[in-house]
């Protein structure tokens, strides 16, 4: 066994989170299950232990009595000397005992995992927590962290200097890019047309996310505040840029690219909410502008944007596989592609909805479950789930994102 000491330092590292919020903390009860679960603190290098002091060990330094005489007062400072030196090496000893250093490892585990559980379930009120030194002796009481704020129910959390600099900071950098880009769309169009600009930065910003892992942005309990509101943000811009061109300035290419990455960003916060919010703007992007002259509006309708075919059928792909579709595709949406190997809007956006509908019709449905008779023992109604589990709403263990679909116990008594 790994020798303990009352001496440590905290490094709480935020990856192992989920495996100490599902320890069974009744383990402590007994002294061998609190070293086991202390010796995996000290292997996974989130508790350091740290070298005693040794400064008091060498007691005070008292004169030769028998060739210089003290006064009373010297005596008795000396005399508080050694009491309090052995005071000290008293305290060192009892802190070394069987019992304080099972305590010690007692109340270091379940501080451990009281910040686990804190962390997984209450990240709207966490505060981040630095690593410190910590003494579990008789004198310095019990362990805690001296940077942690005691939140009282109901209380908000108070904003600081610097959280307040980061969001003024990303609110007007992200003000003054939308305004570069439309000012760009509209110098391009009347001037330089070949000379845009924010077409490419549409494109890098659809490629980097299109290499995200799947579902990267679902999980938004993990997402700062600040990170949200710049996503609400980025798609408000995105759809006024794919409505219409008048304010925003945008040729067919920046609309067509506005439309590929917000529907990129869709995919990538797995939301059923996205995935309609697109639907809904690729339908009103594909309509004509209300004007009185018909020529103008099949004119506009005519340089309506188109949306990348390969684009439309990579996300119906994906959304069969990440929902557990098993079977042949039954979308009645036949998807056609022009010269430019672009489908129209309202086609893609009917073509996605209908998807949608299949879906869940087959989630309605019992999943990969045989065809039986009704009112048969085996007519039986089974239940899977995916998506975020980092609330435990799913109730499958301590996995924080299912991607495919899993049977489940939890809803054994389903009737539908």
């Amino acid at each position: 066994m790994v020798p303990c000491q009352t001496h440590v330092l905290l490094k709480w590292q935020e990856h192992f989170n989920s495996s100490w919020a599902a320890e069974d903390s009744t383990q402590i009860a007994r002294r061998h299950g609190a070293a086991v679960l202390y010796n995996k603190l000290l292997y996974n290098k989130e508790v350091v232990t740290l070298a005693q002091p040794v400064q008091e060990l060498a007691g005070p330094r008292l004169p030769d009595f028998e060739c210089e005489s003290s006064t009373s007062a010297e005596k008795e400072e000396y005399l508080s000397s050694l009491l309090h030196s052995q005071r000290w090496l008293a305290h060192r000893m009892l802190t070394q005992t069987s019992y304080n250093l099972g305590l010690h490892q007692k109340l270091v585990v379940l501080q451990r995992i009281y910040y686990a559980l804190h962390s997984k379930y209450h990240d709207k009120f966490r505060l981040q927590l630095p690593s410190q030194s910590t003494d579990s002796g008789a004198e310095s009481g019990p362990i805690e962290l001296a940077s942690e704020a005691r939140l009282s129910g109901g209380v908000s959390k108070i904003k600081s200097g610097t959280d307040v600099l980061i969001e003024m900071g990303v609110r007007t950098g992200l003000s003054l890019l939308f305004s570069l880009l439309q000012q760009n769309w509209r110098y391009a169009a009347s001037v330089h047309p070949e000379s845009v600009l924010c077409n490419d930065v549409l494109a890098t910003a659809s490629s980097v996310l299109a290499s995200l892992p799947p579902l990267s942005l679902a999980n938004e309990s993990k997402i700062p505040s600040v990170g949200l509101d710049c996503l609400g943000q980025v798609a408000d811009f995105l759809k006024k840029t794919s409505v219409s061109s008048g304010s925003s300035g945008a040729d067919p290419t920046g609309r067509r690219l506005a439309l590929e990455l917000l529907l990129g960003l869709a995919m990538q916060r797995g939301s059923l909410k996205f995935l309609l919010e697109w639907v809904e703007v690729a339908l009103a992007a594909s309509m004509p502008s209300s004007t009185s002259d018909l020529s103008s509006s099949l004119l506009s309708f005519q340089q309506s944007p188109g949306v990348g075919i390969e684009l439309i059928q990579q996300t119906l792909h994906q959304m069969r596989q990440y929902s557990g579709f098993r079977g042949d595709p039954v979308n009645t949406q036949v998807l056609s592609k022009d010269a430019n190997g672009l489908c129209q809007l309202s086609q893609a956006a009917l073509c996605l909805f209908e998807e949608i509908c299949n879906l869940a019709s087959n989630c309605l449905c019992s999943c990969s479950m045989d065809v039986a008779t009704p009112g048969t023992e085996s007519d039986a109604v089974m239940v899977y789930v995916w998506g975020s589990n980092s609330s435990h709403q799913l109730a499958e263990g301590t996995l924080e994102k299912i991607l495919l679909p899993k049977l489940t116990q939890g809803f054994s008594d389903a009737q539908m």
